[in-house]
């Protein structure tokens, strides 16, 4: 059929060019054989256009004659020779009506046709010139798409990805049935707007695969500037068939000034779309008006015991015999849906060949690899150095840090063995706020943490995070709780008072109003958050009064008193390498610098260090410790008389 459509345009053409000439008579011979050949012919891939878009046999013939100028080379130079180097472009109306040698009757309801709202246009399987040309001059080519499809080729365009069902169906628990049924139910309508609402990676996009009752579910990656393009790439294929639309993970543009003209094409496709469109989303009640029912279906992670099997499943689709180690632990610590496993374990089998067993840490480093390129700059990793035996803290605040750890890696037994994750109202994640002065261990405890847990530490960057664009600090921070959540690390918000600060009552203009709006997501953020977060903050008063009633601990860090000082002292001095002088009166620093923390005691420490390298000691004395700790404290505002100082131990 697609051959025989090409050489009768191409017969045709040969006939308009030749006139009257032999060779003309020759054209028109095979010309009547072709025409015999196709009305023999059965209906072919043209019958769905003309039953989808209601073509007549007139235009059907117009389209076939586009799409063979856009495919038969021969039939271009024959083109340019009847209607110049406008045939480049397109065929218009009057090269055509020379062509198919139209009376004028057809030759002015095709020139309707095209210039009226045509659905093949609509659909981008046809393009029209700009209004500059007349509309019986306009060239109209056939889109690329269009060509392909009529030759049998049904590979979509390359921007649009069709979404299967993986072999062997990973399973799914309780909730995430009842939304499949939900998300099949809406879907049955031609007219619905189905918004998926859930982390990435959490199946939403197989779910709608599974629930679209055998229909060809087609994807786009929709983010930002280049919506519009995908968006016509979608619409061709829809228009060639019978599928369901869906847009991946819809991120509109930051920018104020191009939001408004992205929303509007979104909205104006969306009524022109036919068929159900089902959009994927991160974000929570994401804005779509559109006259279309709307439907929103929340995609869960699936619970622990369902997890469970499908790092199982998703391991032996990877080739991977068996996970060895604690699995349940596995499926516990990190709350992720099979597209995060399906990640993880490939960056875990990286570099084997042959079937293996794969390690549960190793599977946990592939997570790890994958949650930095998640933050994408938001926050960074900190590489913890300090010990345990580095920390000098009071009992009671040690015992506060030690059942913050057991809440954690107990976590699975408490929660799910004993059942006491059914007495909590939202996620099973754990908040904990350090307060204290500077320089009292806030964040070097929080490393610890991190390091005895065997989580990464990530430390927001706040430059990064807040913008000036309303929103974009809440779509930013959604995007390190959904990082954090799947690479179950530890999430640390350092000065925390900047962002959780208390909101403000006396609405005085726009910017307490949206001040208030971040703190409130914030809360119902950290709320829902599966992980450990760790807040500090100098300033204890300035935190919301609501996050405190959602912290699972609240640790004061008190100022050191002589004993730790001494401690402190004792420890920072020591390396295991330092040429340290014997009989260092660490009681008398301790006693002469009160104020200082563990902070301004590790900088006097070192400061000494370098004074003793400048003298060419070969001890670091009380000397270099006593003027180091005098610089430092005079750094941190206080004046220092003249006066006898304590005992010189060495040196």
């Amino acid at each position: 059929m697609f051959h025989l459509q090409l050489e009768r345009a191409h017969c045709r053409a040969l006939i308009a060019v030749l006139r009257e000439d032999a060779l003309a008579d020759n054209a028109r011979r095979r010309l009547a054989a072709i025409e015999q050949r196709l009305a023999d012919a059965p209906p072919g891939r043209m019958a769905v256009l003309t039953q989808r878009h209601g073509l007549d046999p007139l235009a059907v013939d117009f389209v076939w004659t586009a799409v063979a100028l856009a495919a038969e080379p021969r039939l271009v130079a024959h083109a340019e020779a009847l209607d110049g180097p406008v045939a480049r472009r397109g065929l218009t109306c009057a090269l055509y009506s020379r062509l198919a040698r139209l009376d004028d009757a057809d030759g002015h309801a095709l020139a309707l046709w095209l210039a009226r709202a045509n659905p093949l246009v609509d659909a981008g399987l046809l393009g029209v010139a700009d209004t500059a040309y007349l509309p019986a001059a306009a060239p109209v080519a056939a889109a690329h798409r269009l060509v392909t499809f009529l030759a049998g080729d049904d590979r979509p365009d390359p921007a649009v990805a069709p979404l299967v069902v993986p072999a062997g169906e990973l399973p799914i628990d309780a909730r995430q049935q009842a939304a499949l049924d939900e998300l099949a139910r809406a879907l049955a309508d031609r007219r619905a707007l189905v918004i998926v609402e859930g982390p990435r990676g959490s199946g939403r996009r197989t779910a709608i695969a599974r629930a679209c009752s055998g229909h060809l579910a087609l994807a786009v990656a929709a983010h930002g500037d280049a919506l519009d393009p995908l968006l016509r790439a979608l619409g061709r294929e829809l228009a060639l068939g019978d599928a369901l639309a869906v847009l991946v993970d819809l991120v509109p543009s930051s920018d104020p000034a191009t939001v408004a003209p992205l929303r509007a094409r979104l909205e104006a496709w969306l009524e022109t779309c036919r068929g159900p469109v089902a959009i994927t989303t991160t974000q929570w009640s994401l804005d779509v008006r559109t006259d279309r029912p709307v439907v929103r279906v929340r995609w869960p992670i699936a619970d622990v015991q369902v997890r469970r099997r499908q790092w199982a499943r998703i391991a032996e689709q990877h080739g991977c015999t068996a996970i060895e180690g604690d699995v349940d632990q596995l499926a516990m610590q990190y709350h992720i849906g099979p597209g995060g496993m399906a990640r993880a374990t490939r960056s875990a089998m990286l570099g084997r060949v042959a079937p293996t067993s794969l390690a549960a840490t190793e599977i946990v480093e592939g997570i790890r690899h994958n949650i930095a390129e998640r933050l994408g700059g938001l926050a960074h990793r900190v590489e913890v150095r300090q010990r345990w035996d580095d920390l000098v803290l009071n009992e009671d605040t040690l015992d506060q840090v030690t059942a913050l750890i057991a809440r954690v890696r107990h976590a699975y037994l408490v929660l799910e063995s004993w059942r006491y994750g059914t007495k909590m109202a939202r996620g099973q994640g754990v908040a904990a706020l350090f307060s204290g002065p500077p320089g009292t261990g806030k964040t070097m405890v929080a490393g610890l943490i991190a390091a005895e847990l065997g989580l990464d530490l990530y430390q927001v960057d706040l430059s990064q995070v807040v913008s000036k664009w309303i929103g974009e600090t809440e779509k930013q921070l959604a995007r390190i709780f959904e990082a954090a959540e799947e690479g179950h690390a530890l999430l640390l918000f350092d000065e925390a008072d900047a962002l959780f600060g208390q909101r403000s009552t006396e609405m005085k203009g726009a910017t307490d109003r949206y001040a208030n709006l971040e703190v409130n997501y914030l809360l119902q953020r950290i709320e829902s958050f599966g992980g450990l977060t760790i807040l500090t903050t100098n300033l204890d008063q300035s935190i919301d009064k609501a996050l405190r009633r959602r912290l699972a601990s609240h640790i004061v860090f008190a100022p050191p008193d002589d004993d730790e000082r001494e401690r402190l002292w004792q420890t920072l001095t020591a390396t295991g390498g330092a040429p340290l002088a014997p009989e260092l009166d660490f009681v008398a620093l301790a006693h002469d610098f009160p104020t200082m923390t563990g902070a301004n005691i590790r900088n006097a420490a070192i400061a000494a260090a370098f004074l003793a390298a400048n003298d060419r000691s070969t001890t670091i004395s009380f000397d270099h410790l006593m003027r180091a700790a005098r610089a430092e404290y005079r750094s941190m505002g206080h004046v220092l008389a003249e006066r006898s100082l304590g005992k010189r131990g060495g040196g």
